[in-house]
């Protein structure tokens, strides 16, 4: 019996070892600092109070309340700033400081707005990087920008370098100080004036816009990183062919694949 036990408790914690390792390896972000009511789990049913320095791992969906917002750092240093009633998924975020091929960072806005400075990973391996709306596919080059999403229309408001917005009519590229917006999934993202932005929209870019917000040093601050050319904002197509194809990896990533992608995928999550 005693021996029975032994194997079993050593089988047990070896299993935990293992996952332990597998969580630490796809790793995410910690919660860098919080205002009211902010959730986290597997799914929004299943989400639970976070705390200050707590982690959060891939597969994560965060949710805000009214009147809360949370900033999250990520392990390559890049910032995610989650403003009241949001709600964005980490899909997939994989970050090894000398291994550059296996970065990974896709993630969802299912509802409200946020505000992303790029790290280390955006700085590298721009490509990696994609950010999904119900409109389209946000792709990034060095940046610092800032989504909302009012239905059924996406916004987006760039701070520095250059963002390009994805979907089936093409791709369309924003440079710093440019607002753009993208109606529906089967039309070309617009650049528009700060006074055409919807009163919700332009009051959550102004109070994230407001945030004291820098990438914090990642793992691999002290390593000289791969240069990347810089990408003209006039020039989108070979920004567009790689936004597509990370797009094409996402579950739900447009329109009304979009909201069926992110059901089917709580309801595979449910115990």
């Amino acid at each position: 019996m005693s021996t029975t036990k032994e194997r079993f408790l050593s089988s047990a914690i070896l299993a935990l070892g293992i996952a332990g390792a597998a969580a630490s390896a796809f790793g995410a972000a910690v919660v860098q600092e919080l205002k009211g009511d902010v959730r986290a789990g597997a799914t929004p049913a299943q989400s639970r109070p976070v705390a200050p320095n707590q982690r959060v791992l891939t597969g994560t969906v965060v949710t805000t309340a009214p009147g809360s917002r949370v900033v999250l750092r990520f392990d390559d240093g890049q910032v995610v700033a989650l403003h009241e009633n949001t709600q964005f998924r980490i899909d997939d975020f994989r970050f090894r400081p000398r291994e550059p091929k296996a970065d990974r960072a896709a993630f969802v806005l299912l509802r409200g707005a946020l505000r992303a400075v790029t790290g280390a990973l955006g700085e590298r391996s721009p490509g990696a990087f994609s950010l999904v709306v119900p409109t389209a596919t946000i792709g990034i080059r060095g940046t610092d920008f800032m989504v909302a999403i009012a239905a059924p229309a996406a916004y987006l408001s760039v701070l520095k370098g250059t963002v390009a917005a994805t979907n089936v009519a093409g791709t369309a590229a924003f440079g710093a100080g440019a607002f753009g917006s993208i109606a529906t999934s089967t039309t070309l993202a617009v650049s528009v004036t700060a006074s055409a932005l919807p009163a919700a929209v332009s009051s959550a870019f102004r109070d994230l816009g407001a945030l004291p917000i820098t990438p914090a040093a990642g793992p691999a601050a002290g390593e000289k990183l791969p240069e990347t050319a810089a990408l003209p904002a006039q020039d989108a197509s070979a920004f567009g062919r790689e936004t597509a194809e990370r797009a094409r990896e996402l579950k739900g990533n447009l329109g009304r694949e979009f909201g069926q992608g992110v059901s089917e995928e709580a309801r595979q999550r449910k115990p």
